[in-house]
């Protein structure tokens, strides 16, 4: 797997995505972030969660990982690395 960079969606894409997603518990941001570790190859996974996951969350993987520039930006809203057209869109969920 090609490690993907993470830019800032464009304008015209940004006004494309509905309202957005809202983490209702923090077992979505537990999933989203195993996927991650899942979509950067990683064969080996541990959670670490303390009071239900609101007091903390930590997720670590032997995965591919992130250069040191897109560590920076993957916090900036609208930042993502799965998202280049208008047509990636669809392969969202």
């Amino acid at each position: 797997m090609q490690r993907r960079s993470i830019h800032l969606l464009e304008e015209h894409l940004i006004n494309l995505i509905a309202a957005g997603e809202v983490v209702e518990n923090p077992s979505s941001c537990i999933k989203e972030l195993v996927e991650n570790s899942i979509d950067a190859q990683s064969s080996s996974i541990h959670i670490d969660i303390k009071g239900g996951g609101f007091e903390f969350i930590k997720i670590m993987d032997n995965g591919i990982g992130m250069l040191k520039e897109d560590a920076l930006l993957c916090f900036e809203r609208h930042a993502t690395s799965k998202i280049q057209k208008k047509e990636d869109l669809k392969g969202i969920q």
